[in-house]
This record gives structure tokens, C-alpha cells and sequence, in this order.
């Protein structure tokens, strides 16, 4: 029974792609081993201008030259020791006549010694053994290169034998494929369309809207897409200039219309790998969220930029709603937090209240005792109050940059787990120069929701622990202020380590934590501040104790004018 042409067709396409894919194999391995190879012999070359260069150095008594260039030699001698040697190699290094490797380093040892004690004997050894060590070296380099030679030449030869393969198989699939079928091809063909409809269809099934825009800033492209997520049609847009706010909304435009003159006059787009956050605006008028890539494409006399546009909206709501979550999480936090620290001024007041009372009623307190509780109560309902306004700072809605100072931030954050970590037993520890400002501008609330998010997690994490620690340490370079809190609870499992950053990842029960709260904290810290957070395990100083625990790092991009 004869097999159809597409069986046929099947058949020949996967001996082709079976070939091809060894050969890729094949030529992938001969150009990572000429690679490598290349590699071992500039550094077994190398070891030869090094052991020169020693000796050089020895006569020259130039020690920083010297102890570089043993500490090079020595790391070079290694690192080839460490590779697969062949059978030659192996006995020019470990075996008579040539025992390269002990005389590697006993040449060695010798500048070691020599930069140590300036001797004359040291001396006199490198300055001799450096020509026969050089002859040694010769003849290793040559070994490299004949078992490079040798390992090229096997490549070769299997490359060879795979494209005759591959020929005869495209000869075969000529002979008895394509010519039988050669009636159906030609009429498939005249069924294609040209490039550009080809083109076309592929912009029009594309999910994301596609707009081009020509070096006139008249719209060539507009897809399906587009029409969906603006509410325009083809008709209404093509051939008509995008230089006005139909699509784009006001505040946006200038900005629009300054690129897109600019690219045509220079032929550079300035964003062209930036992938954009922005708006659109459909016919409507309604504004919705835009995530827009721009493209270019240069002929002689043309000029196009394509943007590539995705419509986010659904993706902000489940943003939004994910940041729900995280507040309602850190709200549940919080109300713990509260019934600490209200837990000791409500029984202090309970306590003095009953007592006076008591006494009140046998006519054992003065009025002047009186007043002095009257005093006490109203001071622990003033605290009381001032717990309720800091928890309620933490929780406003309103998210406006401002210019504040880390260590208040930090401060605040400390303050509203302070009960807590007393009630646990743990020690905080805050380290920072006296008198240091760091000025940073953003959303205070948000940094600090951070914060708690991290001192929270080592609370529940130290739970069990014996010693209960935990440090931040606050510092700057040039570009961040960088914020290190750790915690000796022993540290975050490897197998974990990587997710611990990923919504609704957690280690706790799911009555205690939903996993949002490092998704957030490190959004925060990426968009709002430009910068960084990152989860490692590290020992860290207290009292002169040492602890290990994790380590959270938090880099905040900073400006050291605002002080």
C-alpha cells in the first residue's frame, strides 16, 4: 500500500529534522570545543609568558607584579588540572620525564617563598629554573593543541557524514515527494497571497492592537485589534495623521507628537526597547490603562513606526484587587498589633479605676489622689488615642509623593509592633549613624507597610526560637539607601528561598497568611521607589554575638541633594 504524500512528506521531514538536529549537535559541539579548546591553550600558552614574567618580576624585586603574577600562574596551573586531560596531557603532568605538574609548583612555592623572605637562594632557583619550566610548558601547549587538532578533525568528519545524509534525503524527497507532487504545489501557490497580504493576515489576527503610522504620521495599519480597544474603524483611521487625541489622550500628545518628529527627522527612535505603561482612549472618550512597545522599519524613502499595544485593564483590577487583599492582610496584622498595645494602658486604667473606686466607697482617698488618677487615666486615653491615629496614617488611602526621612519611616513601623515583639520576647535592634539623614520621596505609608510586612514575617518566624534578635541596619552608597533587616530564626529553606516574593506564596497556615504581602512589599519597592528586594540567608552581629537567620535587603533609590 502505497503512502500518501503528506505521510511521505512526514517521513522525510523527520529524517531531515533528526539530521538536522544532530547536526546542530555536532556543530554545536565543535565550536563549544574549539571555544574551550582556544581557551585552554591561550591559558597553557600564557603559563609560559607567566613564568617569564616571574622571573622578570624576582630580578626587578617589583613584589606587586610579582605577587600578582604567581597568584595568576598559580590559579592558571588549577583551573587545567581541573579539566578532563587526555592520556598524552596526563603523563606530561604526572609522569617522568617531563612531571610538569610538580614542577609547576615547586616554581611556585619558590616565589612564594622568595616574596617572603627577598633571598638569594629562592632567587637563584627561579632565575634557573625558568628556561626549563619555559620548555616544559612548550610542550604541554603542544599537547593542547594536537588533542584540539584531533578533537576538531572528529567533528569535522561526523559533520561530513550527517549533511551526506541530509543531501541524499533531500535528493530522495526531490525525486520521489516534490516532483510527483509538483501539480499540487504549483497549484497551492496560485491560491497565496503576496507578502504584504501575508503580512496583513498576521496583523490582523494578532491579539494586541497594531497601529503603523508612515513618515507623514498617517496611520497605515490598523488592525482588528485596534478597532476593538478603541471603538474606531479601519475606514475612519487609515490614512488619516495620528497627531491628534483621538486615540491618545491630551496630556500624553505633546509628548507623542515630539517623538515621533524627532524619529523622522533622525531615523532614531529614542524609546524603541522601552516597553511603555500609558493610557488610550477609545471613542468614547473613556480613558483605560495601555501597555505600548514601539517598533521602527527604515527604507530608502519611508519611514515607519509600529506600535504594539496591550489593553491592561483587566490586569489593574486584579492589581487592585491583589492590593485589597494585601490591606486587608496587613489590617489583620494590624488589629493584632493594636490589642498589644493597648493590652497594658486598658489594664492600667481598669486597675486604677477599680481601685479608686474601692477606696471611694470607704472613704479612703483624698480628692488630691483622685485628681492624680484622673491625670494617670487621661494620659493612658491620650495614648490610647495616638495608637488609633498612627494606625490609622498607616491605612489612609491617600498614596501622594512626599519628602521624609527613612529612619522616621522606620521609626513609626517599629512603634506599631513594639508591643508585639515585647510580648514575644524579641529583641530589636536599629542601627544607623547618629544624626544621619536620608531623605527619600515617595509615599511614606507604602514604605512603612513594607517594613511591617518584613518585621511582622520575623515575629511569626521566631515564634518557637530560643534567641530572639532582630537587627536593621541602615546605610547608603551613591545611588540607594539600603536597608538590611535580619532576623535569627534560622533562615528561609533553600527550596523556597526563590519563591517567597510570589503572590499568595506562604509558609503559613492559611488561617494565618495569604502570601500577598512580600508580592507587594517588593512592588511597592520596585515601582514606587526604583528599586530593590532580595531574601537571603547570612549571619549578622549583635552585642558581639553572632546569629543567622534571613536577611532582607531592600535598596531605595534616593537623591543625596534632599536633606
Amino acid at each position: 500500500m502505497s503512502l500518501s504524500f503528506t505521510k511521505k512528506y512526514i517521513f522525510a521531514l523527520s529524517l531531515i529534522a533528526v539530521f538536522s538536529i544532530a547536526s546542530y549537535i555536532n556543530l554545536v559541539n565543535l565550536i563549544d570545543s574549539q571555544s574551550n579548546d582556544a581557551k585552554v591553550i591561550n591559558i597553557s600558552g600564557k603559563q609560559r609568558m607567566l613564568s617569564q614574567k616571574i622571573a622578570l618580576f624576582a630580578i626587578n624585586f617589583d613584589e606587586n607584579s610579582l605577587q600578582k603574577t604567581v597568584d595568576l600562574m598559580e590559579h592558571s596551573h588549577n583551573y587545567l588540572l581541573s579539566l578532563k586531560l587526555s592520556k598524552s596531557l596526563r603523563k606530561i603532568y604526572f609522569d617522568k620525564p617531563v612531571l610538569l605538574n610538580k614542577k609547576v609548583k615547586e616554581y611556585i612555592l619558590h616565589s612564594r617563598k622568595f616574596l617572603k623572605y627577598k633571598d638569594n637562594k629562592n632567587l637563584s632557583y627561579i632565575l634557573k629554573n625558568s628556561k626549563y619550566i619555559l620548555k616544559d610548558l612548550d610542550i604541554a601547549v603542544s599537547a593542547y593543541q594536537r588533542d584540539a587538532e584531533e578533537k576538531t578533525r572528529e567533528l569535522k568528519i561526523n559533520e561530513l557524514f550527517i549533511v551526506s545524509f541530509i543531501l541524499c534525503t533531500l535528493l530522495l524527497e526531490a525525486l520521489f515527494i516534490f516532483r510527483p507532487a509538483n501539480r499540487i504545489i504549483n497549484e497551492t501557490t496560485k491560491e497565496l497571497k503576496s507578502e504584504k497580504e501575508y503580512a496583513d493576515m498576521i496583523t490582523q489576527i494578532n491579539t494586541n492592537a497594531i497601529i503603523a503610522v508612515d513618515n507623514k504620521f498617517n496611520i497605515l495599519t490598523f488592525n482588528k485589534s485596534a478597532e476593538r480597544m478603541f471603538g474606531y474603524s479601519a475606514s475612519e483611521m487609515l490614512n488619516t495623521p495620528l497627531t491628534d487625541d483621538r486615540i491618545i489622550p491630551l496630556k500624553f500628545l505633546d509628548n507623542h507628537n515630539k517623538g515621533l518628529s524627532n524619529f523622522m527627522k533622525t531615523g532614531k527612535l529614542k524609546n524603541k526597547d522601552i516597553v511603555f505603561e500609558l493610557e488610550g482612549k477609545n471613542k468614547n472618550g473613556k480613558i483605560f490603562p495601555l501597555r505600548v512597545s514601539f517598533g521602527i522599519k527604515i527604507e530608502k524613502n519611508t519611514k515607519i513606526v509600529v506600535a504594539n499595544i496591550q489593553d491592561t485593564t483587566k490586569e489593574k483590577e486584579k492589581d487592585a484587587l491583589i492590593m485589597q487583599q494585601s490591606r486587608f492582610a496587613a489590617m489583620g496584622e494590624m488589629i493584632g498589633n493594636i490589642a498589644h498595645q493597648w493590652r497594658q494602658p486598658l489594664s492600667s486604667i481598669s486597675a486604677m479605676a477599680t481601685g479608686a473606686k474601692l477606696r471611694y466607697k470607704n472613704n479612703m482617698i483624698s480628692d488630691d489622689e483622685l485628681e492624680v488618677i484622673f491625670d494617670k487615666i487621661k494620659d493612658h486615653t491620650q495614648y490610647l488615642s495616638k495608637t488609633i491615629d498612627d494606625f490609622r496614617d498607616f491605612f489612609k488611602e491617600d498614596r501622594k509623593k512626599e519628602l521624609f526621612d527613612i529612619y522616621d519611616v522606620i521609626q513609626k513601623s517599629v512603634s506599631l509592633i513594639d508591643a508585639s515583639y515585647h510580648s514575644n520576647n524579641i529583641d530589636l535592634n536599629i542601627n544607623i549613624e547618629k544624626d544621619r539623614k536620608i531623605i527619600l520621596n515617595g509615599s511614606s505609608s507604602e514604605l512603612s507597610q513594607v517594613f511591617l510586612n518584613i518585621l511582622n514575617n520575623a515575629k511569626d518566624a521566631l515564634h518557637d526560637k530560643d534567641e530572639k534578635y532582630v537587627l536593621i541596619d541602615i546605610t547608603t552608597d551613591d545611588e540607594y539607601a539600603i536597608v538590611k533587616i535580619h532576623d535569627s530564626a534560622g533562615g528561609i529553606p533553600e527550596d523556597i528561598i526563590t519563591k517567597v516574593f510570589d503572590p499568595y506564596f506562604t509558609t503559613k497556615h492559611k488561617s494565618q497568611g495569604t502570601g500577598i504581602g512580600l508580592f507587594m512589599s517588593r512592588r511597592i519597592v520596585v515601582q514606587h521607589f526604583e528599586g530593590v528586594i532580595e531574601a537571603k540567608n547570612s549571619d549578622f552581629e549583635v552585642d558581639s554575638q553572632v546569629y543567622f537567620g534571613a536577611e532582607f535587603l531592600i535598596k531605595l533609590k534616593y537623591d543625596k541633594n534632599l536633606v
